[in-house]
C-alpha cells in the first residue's frame, strides 16, 4: 500500500535499465549536439574524436551505474536479461550518433574500437562484482535473521 506523501527512492525512479539508458542517451545527445553547435561556430574547432570520447564515456557511465543498481534488484538474472541487450543497443545508438556528427566511422576513430571492447569486458566485470556483492549481502542477511531468531527463542525461555 502506498501512502499519499510517500516518495520513491532514487533507485526506484531510475532502477529500470531502460530509464538508465534513456538518461545516458539524452546526456550523450545533449553533449554531442552542443559540441556540434560550438564546432559549427567560428570560435572553436573540436576534434572529431570528441564525439567518440563522449559516446564511450556515456557507455561507461551506463555500465557503472547499471551494475551498481542491479545489486538492489530482487531478481538479478531477470534484471540482466533487460540490461545487457540495452547496453549493446546504447553502444550502437551512441556509435551511430558519433559517426554521423564526426564523419568518422569507428574503425577510423583511432583506438575507440579497442576502448569499446574494453568497455564491454569491463561491464561484464562490473556485473560479476555485483553478483558477488549480492551473494554476500544475502548470506549476511540470512545469518542476521538466524541470529535474531535464536535471540527470540532465548528470550522466551
Amino acid at each position: 500500500m502506498r501512502y499519499p506523501n510517500e516518495q520513491d527512492s532514487i533507485l526506484v525512479r531510475i532502477g529500470r535499465p531502460t530509464q538508465q539508458a534513456l538518461i545516458v542517451l539524452g546526456l550523450g545527445l545533449v553533449i554531442m549536439l552542443v559540441a556540434g553547435l560550438v564546432n559549427f561556430s567560428d570560435g572553436v574547432n573540436l576534434s572529431p574524436n570528441f564525439y567518440w570520447l563522449t559516446a564511450a564515456s556515456c557507455v561507461l557511465l551506463y555500465a557503472m551505474f547499471n551494475a551498481m543498481i542491479s545489486v538492489s534488484a530482487e531478481n538479478i538474472d531477470k534484471y540482466w536479461q533487460r540490461a545487457i541487450p540495452i547496453f549493446f543497443g546504447l553502444m550502437l545508438v551512441l556509435s551511430l550518433l558519433a559517426t554521423l556528427l564526426s564523419g568518422i566511422p569507428l574503425i577510423e576513430a583511432g583506438s575507440y574500437a579497442w576502448i569499446y571492447i574494453i568497455l564491454t569486458f569491463g561491464y561484464f566485470a562490473f556485473l560479476s562484482m555485483a553478483r558477488f556483492i549480492k551473494r554476500i549481502l544475502s548470506i549476511a542477511m540470512r545469518e542476521e535473521e538466524r541470529t535474531r531468531e535464536e535471540e527470540r527463542k532465548r528470550g522466551r525461555m
